[in-house]
Order: C-alpha cells, then structure tokens, then sequence
C-alpha cells in the first residue's frame, strides 16, 4: 500500500527461483495479479499443486533468500505509492502518531522505507516487522503489543488486505482498504472505507 510496482520484482525473483530449482513451471503477469498479498508459499501452492508443504515452504525460503541476495530487482521496481509523502507529511504535522506493520523482516522493512524515502515518518520504535512468511509473528501481536498501556483517542487502519482491515477486531477505529487500481478486491474485504487515493484519508485530520 505505501508502495506500488512491488509484484513486479516479485514476479521476476519467484520466477527465477523456478529457473534456479530447475521447475519448467512459471507464474504469468496474471498469476502474479491474482495472488497477490497472499504469503509466498501460497504463490507456489497455487502454481505446483501437486508438491508438498514442505516444497512450497523450502520454494519460499529460497525467494526471501534470493531476494535479500539482490536488492537490485526490487530497487529496480519498487516505488513509492502515489501522494504518500504528502500524506506522511500531513498527518506528522498534525501531531498524530502513525506506524507501519509489515509481513516482512525487519532488515526487508528497513531497506524498504530508506528506498522509498519514507524512514524519516517511522523509527525503529515505529516499524514492525513481523517476518510472518517465516515465523509465526504476525501484525496482530505487534499492533497489541505497541497499543498495551497506550491512551489511543481513535486508530485510522490503512492497508490493501483483508488482514489489515481485520486488525479492526483487536483495535477498533476506522479502516481504509486501499485498492490497487489493477486488482478487483475491494469487494472481497470488509471496510469501513475503500480508496484508491492514499489523500482520501486526510478526511480524518
């Protein structure tokens, strides 16, 4: 959500991993838009059916290897999502508290808000990295944890999957459901809201 052309560099390194495994299977640009914000095993459950949990674990694993390797494909792709600067801005000068939750390790979330040029909104102590795809953290937990003892007068949810808008339940507030203009999801996810302009959010300011 705070990116855009992420699939992309997905969609390169899952398929090069395939060529590197030695699999004459590949995932199409259609493929890739379908299963998007899914975990990447399910990317490779989806594609080789017929392989084990353990295979599309281990596929998975070497990805997120892959990856880390060579940062140069994602920076090739990755960008900052329209008017998202102009939105971390607003709602920092507003004197409100924001955070970011990610699926990724800590190290990936790192290197993502430095190549996006958005670190400066989100310090250590404000970006969590569950790294979901290998371990069994998850935004929840880090949304619990980070709320536990806080005095919250109201909580604006942002996110582009079902997973976000459900950390409703945990938390209570508002939701945003961004929908990326190339993905029909919007009605597959419950929210209170959906967006495909991140400045829609200003509206809570």
């Amino acid at each position: 959500m705070l990116e855009k052309d992420n699939e992309l560099a997905v969609l390169e390194i899952s398929n090069k991993v395939l060529q590197l495994r030695g699999y004459k299977e590949r995932f199409t640009k259609t493929d890739n838009l379908k299963l998007y914000g899914l975990k990447w095993y399910q990317y490779f459950e989806y594609l080789l059916p017929h392989l084990s949990k353990k295979d599309h674990l281990a596929l998975q694993a070497a990805c997120l290897d892959y990856s880390a390797k060579n940062w140069h494909i994602r920076s090739k792709y990755i960008k900052p999502n329209d008017h998202e600067l102009e939105v971390l801005a607003a709602i920092k000068k507003a004197g409100h508290d924001q955070i970011v939750l990610s699926n990724t390790r800590p190290a990936a979330l790192r290197w993502f808000l430095q190549s996006v040029k958005i670190d400066q909104f989100f310090p250590e102590d404000k970006a969590f990295g569950v790294n979901a795809h290998q371990t069994k953290g998850s935004k929840a937990d880090s949304l619990k944890k980070y709320l536990k003892g806080e005095k919250i007068d109201a909580i604006v949810i942002v996110g582009d999957s079902e997973g976000d808008m459900n950390l409703k339940k945990i938390a209570g507030g508002t939701t945003y459901f961004y929908c990326h203009p190339y993905l029909a999801t919007s009605g597959q996810v419950k929210a209170d809201h959906y967006i495909t302009d991140l400045r829609k959010v200003l509206q809570e300011l």
